[in-house]
């Protein structure tokens, strides 16, 4: 089976000091045998939600399905927040292997 793989925060933070723009980290993993293009798979995405009044924090998102964020519909999403630096990322990972390992269990 795929797993999710380490990541970070550094990388997150992207762009966040000088332009204000963090990178995205996505992926998806297979968790089904013979899947194809438009079969079902845990899709999640890693990212540094910018707030100056509040404090940055880390977005951890995923959803089960075929189609891209762009599409999907947003109530499948499930989104959790933690704090923005590397025990967070450490932290948004783990909750993200966790929520696969529900998934696999379904």
């Amino acid at each position: 089976m795929n797993t999710i793989p380490d990541i970070t925060f550094e990388y997150l933070l992207g762009a966040v000091p000088i332009w204000g723009k963090p990178n995205i980290w996505y992926g998806s993993v297979t968790y089904k045998e013979n899947t194809g293009v438009f079969d079902d798979r845990f899709r999640y995405r890693l990212t540094v939600k910018v707030d100056e009044e509040n404090g940055n924090k880390i977005s951890a998102s995923y959803y089960v399905g075929w189609q891209s964020y762009d599409i999907v519909d947003k109530e499948k999403i499930t989104e959790e927040f933690f704090p923005a630096d590397d025990e967070g990322t450490a932290q948004a990972i783990n909750w993200l292997r966790e929520q696969l390992e529900a998934v696999t269990k379904m």
